[in-house]
Formats: C-alpha cells, sequence, structure tokens
C-alpha cells in the first residue's frame, strides 16, 4: 500500500507539472516570448504571467531579458522587469538597467540608469534608454572604449564621447551624437554639435581619420585630416589634405583595390601652386594581375619635381622605378620578363637609365643518376641603357652541377658544384668605340666541412673547420673580388653576369656554433681566402686579412651581429660592423655602427640609436638618431613621447633633419598626432621620421 501510494502522488505531481507547462506554453507561444524562472504564477483575472527568482525573457529574436522579477500582461503584450535588469541583444551587446518596461514583443523598451557593455569592450552609460525596432536613444551619456585596466589615471579613461543624446541606428549600424564633447583624461577639448561613427559590428566605414599636427621650419605649421570613403569590402580612398603656413598646400589620394585576380595601389599628390613656381605632383601605381598564365606586375612611380617629395616629407625616394615584371613559375621551371625604368632624382643632368627587357629563363635542380647530382640551367638576356647612355646587351648561359655527399666512415661533408657560363657582351659606346667579346667561365669547387660535436646536458656545440678549394682558370674581364664576411666561402664572390671571380683560390676557416637549455645561441665564423698565381697587374693580396663574423642570440629580445675584419700583416681594424637589440627591463635600445679605418680607404665611423623606455604603463620615451662619427656631425634625431593603448594613441616629438639638397634645407619642428582608437593608429598616421634602428 505504500508503494502503491508513492506511485500515485508521483504520478499525480508530475501530470499537474506537465499540464501547467502545456497551459503555459500554449498561452505564451502565441505571443513568442518564452519565459523561465524560479517561481511562475498566472493571474488569469488580469492575464498577467509573474516570473520570480532568476526570471529570463526571450523573443523570437534571441533577445534576452533578465531580472529578478518578469511581469508579463499577454493582454497587451507588455513587459515590465524589477531589479538588476540585464538585456542581451542580438548583436551580443549587454545592457544593465534598474528598471525596464517594454511592449511589441521586445521591440519596444525603455529604461533609465543604463550602462553598456558592448561586444568589443566598449562601455556607455546614461540616464534613459528607449528602444523602438531598430532605434535606440540614450540621454545624457558618455562612450568610451578604454578598458579600465589600462587607464594610466584612476577612474579616469584616456577619451571618451559625452553628449546629450545618443542614437543607434542597429539597420545602417551607425552612432549618432547630437552635441558631443570630446574629452582627453576628463579634460574637454573638442566640441562637436554632430558626430558619428560605425558601431563595433562594422568593419569599415566612410568617414573622417584622425588628424596630425605639425610645426617645421621650413614647411610652418601643418594640418593634416584624412577622409576615409569605403566604397566596398574589397575598394576605399582615403583624401588628405595637408595644410602649410610657409609652403604650399598639397593634397593626397590613395586608392586600394583586391579581388581574386587584381591587386591595386594607387597613391598620388598636387599641391595647389600658391607660391607660383609651377605645380608639383607625384603619381606612383602599383597592380599585380593573377591568372593561370603567371603573375603580371606593372607599377610607375614619377614625380615631375626632384626635391618635391623630401621637402614635403612625403618620402625619402631618390631613385624611381617604373616598369613591368611577368613571372610565371611551374614544377621546375622559371620564366620573367621585365622592363624597368630609373629614375635619380639627386642628378640634374641626366637622371634616367632603362632596362628593357631583361628575360630569364631557368630550369632548376634536375636529378641526374649519371653523374649522381642535381643540374641546372639558367638563362638571361638584357638590354640596358646606362646613365652615360652606353648601350650594353649581354645574353648569358649557364650550367650548374651540383652534390652534396655524407662520408661516415671519415665524417666529412663535401658540396660539390661544376658550373660553366657562356657570356656574350656588346656595347656601343657615345665617345668610344664600341666592343663586343664572348666570355668563357669554367669552374669547380668542392666546400669540405669537417663537423665535430660535443654535447652535454646543458649545451650543444659544432666545431666545424671548412676547406674550399677553387679551380678556375685567370680572366681579363675581372677585376679582384673584395672578400668579404658575407662572401667568405662564396665559391663566385662576382654578383654580376658578366663577371666570374678569376684564378684558382682556396677559402678555410672555422665555424663554431654552441646552443644551450637557457635560450642562448652562439655562431661564430673566422675564416681567411688565399689566391694562387696571382697575375702581377692585379694589385690585390694573395692572402686575404682575417674575416670574423658572429651572431650572439640570448633570447627573443636580446641578440648581437657584428663582423670585423682583421689587417693580416699588423693585426689592425680594417672595419666593424655591429647590429644590437637589447632590453633592459622597461628600457629597449637598438644599435647599428658601421666603421672603416681610414689607413685602409676612405674614413667612415657611424652609429644609430633607436630608444624606447616605457615610463608607466601604455607611456613611453623614445629616441631615434644618427651620427657621423668621423666628422663628429648630427645626421638627423627624433626624440620624443607616446601614450598608447587600445582606445588612445598620443605621439609628440621634436626632430632635426639635416639633409640638404638643393632647394631642401636643415629642419626641425613638432609633429603632434591624436589618434582617437578604434578609428585610427599611430603607426600609419603622422609624420614620425627615423633616422635610427626603428622599435
Amino acid at each position: 500500500m505504500l508503494f502503491f501510494s508513492k506511485i500515485n502522488i508521483q504520478f499525480i505531481i508530475g501530470f499537474i507539472i506537465l499540464f501547467f507547462i502545456c497551459s503555459l506554453s500554449s498561452g505564451i507561444a502565441e505571443q513568442l516570448i518564452k519565459i523561465y524562472a524560479d517561481e511562475v504564477s498566472i493571474d488569469k483575472l488580469d492575464q498577467k504571467v509573474i516570473a520570480s527568482g532568476d526570471a529570463i525573457a526571450i523573443n523570437e529574436n534571441k533577445i534576452k531579458i533578465k531580472s529578478d522579477k518578469i511581469i508579463y500582461n499577454r493582454e497587451n503584450k507588455n513587459l515590465n522587469a524589477i531589479g538588476e535588469v540585464i538585456i542581451n541583444d542580438e548583436s551580443e551587446n549587454t545592457f544593465f538597467l534598474n528598471e525596464l518596461s517594454s511592449s511589441d514583443n521586445l521591440n519596444k523598451i525603455s529604461g533609465s540608469s543604463l550602462k553598456v557593455r558592448l561586444h568589443d569592450g566598449s562601455r556607455i552609460v546614461g540616464e534613459s534608454y528607449n528602444k523602438q525596432n531598430n532605434i535606440s536613444i540614450i540621454e545624457n551619456t558618455e562612450y568610451t572604449p578604454c578598458l579600465e585596466n589600462d587607464y594610466l589615471i584612476k577612474d579616469c579613461p584616456g577619451w571618451k564621447l559625452k553628449s546629450k543624446r545618443i542614437y543607434h541606428d542597429n539597420k545602417t549600424k551607425t552612432i549618432h551624437y547630437d552635441h558631443a564633447q570630446i574629452q582627453l583624461f576628463n579634460v574637454p577639448v573638442f566640441y562637436l554639435p554632430y558626430f558619428s561613427h560605425p558601431d563595433p559590428s562594422v568593419k569599415k566605414r566612410s568617414g573622417f581619420l584622425m588628424p596630425t599636427i605639425q610645426t617645421d621650419n621650413q614647411l610652418g605649421d601643418t594640418f593634416s585630416i584624412p577622409i576615409f570613403i569605403n566604397l566596398g569590402s574589397n575598394k576605399d580612398v582615403t583624401f588628405t589634405p595637408n595644410i602649410q603656413t610657409k609652403k604650399n598646400n598639397f593634397f593626397n589620394l590613395n586608392y586600394r583595390h583586391l579581388n581574386k585576380t587584381l591587386k591595386l595601389d594607387l597613391n598620388a599628390s598636387v599641391d595647389d601652386n600658391d607660391d607660383n613656381s609651377g605645380t608639383s605632383n607625384h603619381l606612383f601605381f602599383d597592380s599585380t594581375i593573377f591568372n593561370p598564365y603567371g603573375t603580371l606586375q606593372a607599377y610607375v612611380k614619377t614625380s615631375n619635381n626632384d626635391t618635391y617629395m623630401r621637402k614635403n616629407k612625403i618620402n625619402k625616394l631618390t631613385v624611381l622605378k617604373s616598369g613591368f615584371d611577368f613571372q610565371r613559375e611551374t614544377n621546375n621551371i622559371f620564366f620573367s620578363v621585365e622592363s624597368i625604368g630609373y629614375k635619380h632624382l639627386t642628378t640634374q643632368d641626366k637622371q634616367w637609365e632603362y632596362l628593357y627587357p631583361n628575360i630569364v629563363y631557368n630550369i632548376n635542380n634536375i636529378e641526374n643518376n649519371l653523374f649522381e647530382g642535381n643540374v641546372s640551367l639558367n638563362n638571361t638576356f638584357s638590354f640596358r641603357q646606362n646613365l652615360s647612355e652606353t648601350y650594353e646587351t649581354i645574353a648569358s648561359s649557364q650550367l650548374d652541377w651540383n652534390n652534396q655527399r655524407f662520408h661516415k666512415n671519415y665524417g666529412l661533408i663535401t658540396d660539390n658544384e661544376a658550373n660553366i657560363r657562356i657570356t656574350s657582351i656588346s656595347i656601343d659606346e657615345k665617345s668610344k668605340k664600341d666592343t663586343s667579346n664572348v666570355r668563357f667561365y669554367p669552374q669547380l669547387s668542392s666546400k669540405i666541412s669537417f663537423p665535430l660535436l660535443k654535447t652535454s646536458s646543458l649545451t650543444n656545440q659544432t666545431l666545424t673547420p671548412v676547406l674550399m678549394p677553387i679551380i678556375a682558370p685567370f680572366n681579363n674581364y675581372t677585376s679582384a673580388i673584395a672578400v668579404t664576411n658575407s662572401n667568405l666561402f662564396s665559391p663566385n664572390r662576382a654578383t654580376s653576369v658578366t663577371d666570374w671571380e678569376s684564378g684558382p683560390r682556396i677559402n678555410y676557416g672555422l665555424e663554431w656554433f654552441i646552443n644551450s637549455t637557457e635560450g642562448i645561441d652562439v655562431k661564430t665564423i673566422i675564416g681567411q681566402s688565399y689566391r694562387f698565381n696571382k697575375n702581377n697587374r692585379d694589385t690585390a693580396k694573395e692572402i686575404s686579412d682575417y674575416f670574423f663574423n658572429s651572431n650572439i642570440v640570448l633570447n627573443s629580445n636580446n641578440y648581437l651581429y657584428s663582423s670585423l675584419v682583421v689587417d693580416r700583416d699588423d693585426l689592425k681594424t680594417k672595419s666593424l660592423s655591429t647590429n644590437s637589440f637589447n632590453v633592459f627591463g622597461d628600457l629597449i635600445i637598438a644599435t647599428n655602427y658601421d666603421y672603416t679605418s681610414g689607413k685602409y680607404d676612405n674614413p667612415s665611423e657611424q652609429i644609430a640609436l633607436g630608444g624606447k623606455y616605457n615610463l608607466e604603463k601604455n607611456l613611453f620615451i623614445k629616441f631615434t638618431g644618427s651620427k657621423n662619427l668621423d666628422t663628429n656631425k648630427n645626421i638627423g634625431y627624433q626624440y620624443g613621447v607616446l601614450y598608447e593603448n587600445d582606445c588612445l594613441g598620443i605621439d609628440f616629438n621634436y626632430y632635426r633633419d639635416l639633409t640638404k639638397d638643393r632647394d631642401i634645407e636643415e629642419s626641425d619642428g613638432f609633429s603632434f598626432t591624436i589618434v582617437l582608437k578604434p578609428f585610427g593608429s599611430t603607426n600609419n598616421y603622422g609624420k614620425n621620421r627615423v633616422f635610427g634602428p626603428q622599435i
């Protein structure tokens, strides 16, 4: 009987719950709103559903309202929420209110004491909130994208928009502001009667980008404000007026287009000729066409004034390159044809040289079982007009064979090569007799390595003696090729297709490599070159100087690359070049140093520095500069302060540029860039000058 009673009681309770759920669902389903809660009661007289305790209401658009208590009137479709109301909309934004009333299936909503967290982390606060269909209105509002964890000053966002009223159009994805005030660190700096920007769901939208303000003793005060025009998801235009008080104003246009078959970038500018000296302009056009036959790149760089771009800080180019290049590569075959025109802006009489055409046809890495190696055939044809107005025609064909072998019995590794190049050269001189000849360059070489390994629980070391004998006949066409750290173990140090290093020689040295479990890597190469039976007319030494090359990597943030040449006779330094990057806590330092002794060549000693110091979170002091130590004169430098986080960038700099060329004089001044993110980046706007290594 007890068992039977328990079954009846469970059945009755289950039937009541099922009946209640079915009744409630059928009553609410027609209202297109679903309600869930810990406790639900129905007032049949007033046609109300009262839900309390983690009450949740969801409409068919997935708009969800959560509150301590929800009252829904099934007759007039009104819904009221009381106590810590939270709304999650279809765009993943979250709204917090003290109370809420709505109608028309949650398409009309009103509430007070609003706080909004947009899905990208941006925040809005306001006194009241009203939404009708796609339009939301918030009164007496403040908007900021700044995250509280990144505040430089407590309770003080980097920037915010304070407005009398905000309209958010969910259909056009645009936020509009009435009587907006832009505040930096809670200090009003701009007043805008009207302002709008895309909401966080929009990736690209037409509008103003961030302005740049700078002053220069040559250009005067300069104000630039880019205007971005979105033409589609794959194309856009940026128009930038540059207003200058001492020089002509100029206007820049940048058009970008990208699709499956075309990549296009057009950049152009023109000044307003306010000084009546003639209109100056520049045009840069770069396009790449992708098709089944290969890749075609066409490009144009031109300016009607040699100093226009450098004088107005547009760029520092001194050679403008225009032409086209078609390339096709399939399996082991590479084919290209290009035609190029070069304009040299730093020369005044003769500025143009041409390469038309330059044709390359290579067949690479053909396996050859007969000779147990790979064979490659490289062919080149070119026609060039030089600055001296001489014409040079070159046809060259080179056959290469290479084979790498590991001799297990002796521990030796040999890289064997055989090369033969035939080059035909015809030169039409303007003031000399024309010349024509055929050059024949054969060579055999072998790089013999004997790696010695040593390992421990902390380090791995490799010490490798290298011996590289090269057999090649002497020729009368190639001058002595300088040995450097980069070409010490090169089988042919001549880089031109018309030249080949002359005579038999041998390169030798040591390679030492060590790496530790703590991430420290050191690679050092020491070597020398010896030339046999040197021609008496050749003034180069038979035995070269000593060459040292070392790369020291302490970790991903610290490295030192250096190359050193020491005179073989007196063991004095002939040249030294170093590049380093180091992080010391909050300080980052990068250096480039180059030295050439005046005893052996024209004396030269230069150093370039780049530095960045983190004063506070997201606040940096930065520096870049270069100096000629041989003359003890600066080349140029810039230093300033950068504040940058996910919502705000402020870049303020003083610079001095000591470059001179015709109407370009030494200049100094200030640049000031403010970027209100996420609308821009200090990396893309502003006119920073980089004189040393960039960090």
